[in-house]
């Protein structure tokens, strides 16, 4: 079969390589459509102390079941299905909360396993004993699928902020998984949605979406703006996808009383620090919260957001690569050319799923 190997810092080479075979309480899906995530682009760039090459990398999978272990009862061959790839122990506090994310001792495809940028992937037997692998309704196409793993990791970040009916959302970024975030907001109820961005083309591009404001961060003053929309309130609940202490800080600037920040991105592991006035988040009472990953239940209830239509796939899913072209989709990814790229093994078999998706830009090297 053919895979993309990525062999170390800015080295991925597609090469054929042996087929595997699903063992007892394993799977082997065929994979239709694997989008590309910032952190395969992070690792392609900067490597990663958890990955040690080589290694099959991309872990936002969907795709049909090829052969079903022995063992397996739930399965069976033909079953389109996405693969959530963070996989908890099963007997630690955290998994029995319905938190895997957050298993000291997780594993995950792409980091411990090979990956979804190949014809075929094997999913581990814990994986598939801890649920990892969810269906697809008929309604939701392959490339729709492959947005299940990052809008699980949205779902996950806006479980513990609540957003309620009526309530001002402000999300700071305007990429993929900003608009996951503003989207998801607004199926939750929030009266307000107001999208922040300091690229104009990306805010012009996010108009077609109808939020409530569009922001420009490199024009005027940010915080003052949502000050200004909120009759000086500030927002109820502020998401900061965009990986930058000033854009952390901005959102905790932004948030009103009694509101919640969440710090969405991580920040560069060489400045990870953030200085900000702790005073100011006292006496307004604002509640700060860290997001990471997601668990399995969030991939079957984000393939269900989609497939309702709450979450608009169309929107959000840009671009498609072949398996050979995966590098341009990195350098569409780096570049900001489009929003979520998907890789798509098998160009010829998705005809009709590409079809569905009129705005899609097919990008060929």
């Amino acid at each position: 079969m053919r895979a993309a190997i990525y062999k170390g810092i800015e080295q991925i080479e597609v090469e054929d390589i042996e087929k595997p075979q699903a063992g007892a309480g394993e799977l082997l899906v065929k994979v239709k459509a694997c989008a590309i995530c910032g952190g395969d682009l992070r690792t392609y760039r900067f490597g990663h102390k958890a990955i040690k090459p080589p290694i099959v990398l991309g872990h936002e999978i969907a795709g049909v079941i090829e052969e079903v272990g022995e063992g397996i009862s739930r399965y069976k061959v033909g079953d389109r299905v996405i693969v959530a790839p963070g996989i908890g122990c099963g007997e630690c506090s955290y998994c029995l909360s319905g938190h895997q994310n957050l298993c000291y001792h997780r594993k995950t495809i792409a980091h411990h396993y090979d990956g979804g940028f190949a014809e075929y992937i094997k999913i581990p037997a814990n994986a598939v004993r801890a649920g990892n692998v969810n269906f697809i309704p008929d309604e939701v196409d392959y490339l729709s699928a492959s947005l299940a793993e990052p809008l699980a990791c949205v779902i996950n970040g806006q479980e513990a902020l609540d957003i309620k009916l009526g309530n001002t959302v402000a999300v700071i970024g305007a990429g993929p998984i900003g608009l996951m975030h503003a989207e998801l907001a607004r199926a939750s109820g929030a009266g307000k949605v107001f999208l922040l961005n300091r690229s104009k083309k990306r805010l012009e591009s996010a108009k077609a979406l109808g939020y409530d404001a569009y922001i420009n961060t490199s024009e005027g003053d940010p915080v003052q703006a949502v000050l200004d929309l909120t009759n000086g309130q500030g927002a109820d609940v502020t998401i900061v996808t965009a990986g930058s202490a000033e854009a952390q800080n901005m959102g905790i600037q932004m948030t009103g009383k009694m509101g919640k920040t969440c710090m969405f991105a991580g920040l560069p592991k060489d400045t990870p620090n953030l200085t900000f006035d702790v005073n100011f988040i006292h006496y307004r009472q604002i509640g700060i919260y860290g997001t990471f990953s997601s668990a399995p239940r969030h991939n079957a209830l984000a393939i269900e957001m989609i497939r309702s239509g709450k979450i608009n796939a169309d929107r959000i899913l840009t671009h498609a690569v072949s398996l050979e072209d995966i590098n341009l989709g990195l350098d569409l990814v780096k570049n900001r050319a489009g929003l979520r790229v998907a890789v798509v093994p098998h160009m010829e078999e998705l005809k009709d799923d590409i079809a569905r998706h009129p705005n899609l830009t097919i990008a060929k090297a």
